[in-house]
């Protein structure tokens, strides 16, 4: 020991000063929009189910256009065949939608789908309506309401049978382990267990997120013997507003499909969680369509940059497009349209038991001197219609030009 003249130094003791070590640690993309699907997803209230199989049904109104099968060159020919004679019923109008004419359904076989009809009713007795004309092969026609003359007929009921459609609850587990040691660890501004929590918890969310968006439903007996349920995300559910863009996405392009297709069913207000090449796309193919919100977060809040692109669609629709990186790194140049109002998200909680998102303390061995932490859920998730959702695939950059020139 020697005597020393001022404050002692610690330059041959620094390996016992706590070093500042927490803050230089980089969580790379630490961003609330690397998961942006279960962000919006978690804000819904979950609802409880008693099985971890999860069903309910699906239905829509009688469609409203039927398609000709066969030209009808005669005016006066009473009998036309359709590609589906169950859509029409006795007394009802419907409009070809190219000649305007109306006719009344007389009668309709639906083995043979053709359909008999009163044609140019509104044209008899010099009323001055549509006048019969030659119908083309796969005009349309539309429903327009029934019209039935002053007597007791009954109408014949037509009606639509519902769609059963399910989704299986998934129990997902990640396990927090940690020595005696790392328990005991301090940073200068925090420990390395809560620091080692708090990055399992995103992580955990994460996982959650591609599930909810790419998983597919099976049920299956794993290695272990165990009875093991997958739940279906979003992505493998949308079949019929599937848009394949092959390259560019053009204005003129995404704006008919949103009339025709995109918001067709469902809400006018719609989401669009999106990979970074359709954001790209969006950005090249708008102009003023294209509204930005910024989030300039500080140092307590997750990020800074670009939270949400507003686009409105032509048909008023307004369409919210956010980005979840997991789209970015497993299927770029996609994005899924989603209608939230249909969305909802079931919980398998009994007996005092909850599915929902928890973190289990305590759980290791009782001879584990360390501790594991256990993070677990319970849950689905249920999307209704998948008619009131769309996808877009293929993109890789946009353009406001016709692709026509």
């Amino acid at each position: 020991m020697a005597n020393v003249l001022g404050r002692r130094s610690y330059n041959t003791r620094s390996g016992r000063i706590i070093p500042n070590v927490l803050p230089k640690i980089i969580l790379i993309d630490r961003n609330i929009q690397d998961a942006g699907f279960i962000t919006f997803i978690s804000k819904l209230k979950g609802r409880a189910t008693l099985q971890e199989k999860v069903t309910w049904d699906t239905d829509e109104f009688r469609a409203t256009t039927a398609i000709v099968n066969g030209a009808v060159a005669s005016t006066t020919q009473t009998t036309i065949v359709f590609d589906d004679a169950s859509l029409f019923n006795i007394g009802e109008l419907w409009a070809n939608t190219r000649t305007a004419e109306i006719v009344q359904i007389k009668d309709r076989n639906t083995s043979t789908e053709i359909v008999e009809v009163i044609r140019a009713v509104t044209a008899l007795n010099s009323s001055g309506g549509s006048a019969a004309a030659a119908i083309n092969d796969d005009d349309t026609f539309a429903r327009i309401a029934t019209a039935v003359g002053e007597n007791s007929s009954r109408q014949t009921s037509i009606t639509t049978n519902t769609e059963e459609v399910y989704n299986y609850c998934q129990i997902f587990r990640t396990d927090l382990s940690m020595s005696e040691r790392q328990i005991k660890r301090e940073f200068e501004n925090d420990n390395e267990y809560s620091y080692q929590q708090m990055k399992q918890i995103k992580e955990f969310r994460m996982d959650l997120d591609r599930a909810f968006l790419f998983g597919e439903r099976a049920r299956f007996t794993d290695a272990a013997g165990d009875d093991t349920t997958l739940m279906s995300g979003i992505r493998p559910q949308i079949s019929t507003n599937d848009f394949s863009v092959g390259g560019t996405l053009y204005k003129s392009e995404f704006d008919e499909w949103c009339v025709e297709e995109g918001f067709r069913y469902g809400s006018r207000d719609k989401m669009m969680f999106t990979s970074t090449d359709v954001i790209l796309g969006f950005t090249q193919m708008v102009d003023t369509n294209l509204t930005f919100q910024i989030d300039l977060v500080g140092k307590e809040g997750v990020t800074f940059g670009l939270s949400v692109l507003r686009y409105i669609a032509p048909n008023g629709g307004r369409l919210l497009l956010i980005e979840d990186r997991n789209i970015s790194n497993q299927y770029n140049g996609e994005g899924y349209l989603v209608d939230m109002s249909q969305m909802e998200r079931r919980v398998f909680s009994n007996n005092g038991r909850s599915g929902e998102m928890k973190v289990i303390e305590g759980t290791q061995d009782v001879d584990d001197v360390g501790r594991v932490d256990t993070i677990m859920a319970d849950m689905t998730m249920t999307w209704g219609s998948e008619k009131c959702h769309g996808k877009i695939t293929g993109v890789s950059g946009g353009s406001y030009a016709s692709p026509n020139g």
